[in-house]
């Protein structure tokens, strides 16, 4: 791998993706940028996702893979964090694909403004059409703080572009630990590592710019495992939001983006509630029933404008 310029080291947990693998890859090995170090961790694939990693290694030495038994998307990425030797560090998922100029573009932001996070807008692709991601507000297109950053990521309704893990490029300084190890993500949660990862790392970043061109493009179907509908895993996902909030309330976040995440708790532990209810898990159901009264008064007041909403969340909780 040539060590001209920057290195930018891209993290791709691999796991059952045999039909949008290649898609996935091609997009990345294709950059325009090319100065890459590009990291499959194959979890335990049973379809041929395993093969078609190793295909792509063969024919070009910038990837680097593993095979791993199957531990988790968490356990995958911190493998390949162990792995990653980049400037920057970035994260892609294995169903999902990228403009040609994504990495160009987000270096150049990050090196001209000497940036800890450079950020891109994204497109929702669905079988048949593709949704370009509007914001309701807008989001700068200054350096920003990561008191801003907060705001942009939870305040949801208003600014869906600059959500997720990846849509962005990460300093590598930035992901290190006091110690100088790199931060790690959560992997006794089966999902929600990302959440705590992303939230903890932004609430790091001191330089952080967001463009948005819509670079990355966000695959939307029933396998992914956003979608999931095991309400065991569910759970891991606000497991990860109040680990989340009790590090912000530790660290000073201010006290309107802390009513954001709490919102936004609410908001997924109905949708959860809802699951258990049509799986008839009456257990379940009063669990996530309790994080719905707990974050009530939030969701009530964040959602006044959304009279709808409120309603549904009152008929949820059975009041």
């Amino acid at each position: 791998m040539s060590k001209r310029g920057k290195v930018i080291s891209v993290v791709v947990p691999v796991y059952n993706a045999e039909l949008y693998l290649q898609q996935c890859l091609n997009s990345i090995s294709k950059q325009s940028y090319s100065n890459l170090e590009i990291i499959c961790i194959d979890d335990g694939s049973s379809d041929a996702s395993g093969h078609i990693v190793d295909q792509f290694a063969i024919s070009d030495s910038r990837f680097v893979v593993k095979h791993q038994v199957n531990g988790g998307e968490s356990k995958a990425r911190n493998e390949g964090l162990k792995i990653a030797s980049g400037d920057y560090i970035a994260f892609v998922d294995c169903d999902d694909w990228l403009e040609p100029d994504m990495y160009k573009i987000l270096l150049e932001m990050a090196e001209y403004d000497d940036l800890d996070v450079a950020a891109c807008s994204w497109t929702a692709d669905y079988d048949n059409f593709s949704e370009q991601i509007i914001n309701g507000k807008n989001i700068s297109d200054s350096v920003f703080s990561a008191a801003e950053a907060l705001r942009y990521l939870y305040e949801r309704d208003s600014y869906r572009g600059f959500a997720y893990m990846w849509n962005k490029l990460y300093s590598r300084e930035l992901l290190r630990q006091a110690n100088g190890t790199l931060l790690k993500f959560a992997d006794d949660l089966v999902i929600g590592g990302d959440v705590l990862y992303l939230g903890q790392v932004i609430l790091n970043a001191k330089r952080i710019r967001y463009t948005d061109s819509a670079f990355y493009h966000y695959r939307q179907h029933e396998k992914s495992g956003c979608h999931t509908k095991n309400l065991v895993h569910l759970k891991d996902w606000l497991l990860a939001y109040e680990r989340l909030l009790a590090i912000f309330q530790g660290s000073g976040v201010e006290r309107e983006t802390i009513k954001y995440v709490k919102r936004f708790m609410a908001y997924h532990s109905s949708n959860f509630t809802e699951m258990a209810i049509a799986q008839g898990d009456l257990c379940k159901r009063d669990e996530f029933r309790a994080f719905m009264r707990k974050y009530k008064d939030e969701y009530i007041e964040l959602n006044e404008e959304f009279p709808e909403r409120v309603i549904r969340y009152f008929n949820l909780l059975g009041e």
